[in-house]
């Protein structure tokens, strides 16, 4: 269970991580994320693509462990 778990957890938040810090540098309003005293903005474009990678790593691994059963 620990890699089934991990994996995709990791993947789904590096996928995240990727796309505010690709939005960061190019300034692109819909993969950003700014924080300041009066008001906060996410972009949710990194969001569910992390959560597709998560889903999408996930069974990519339970078919693979299938596989060697």
């Amino acid at each position: 269970m620990g890699k089934v778990f991990w994996i995709p957890l990791i993947a789904s938040f590096a996928a995240m991580a990727v796309l505010y810090f690709i939005g960061y540098l190019a300034d692109l309003n819909f993969l950003i994320f700014k924080i300041s005293l009066s008001h906060t903005e996410i972009a949710l474009l990194p969001v569910f693509v992390g959560a597709a990678v998560g889903i999408i790593t996930e069974r990519m691994l339970k078919r693979k462990a299938g596989e060697v059963e």
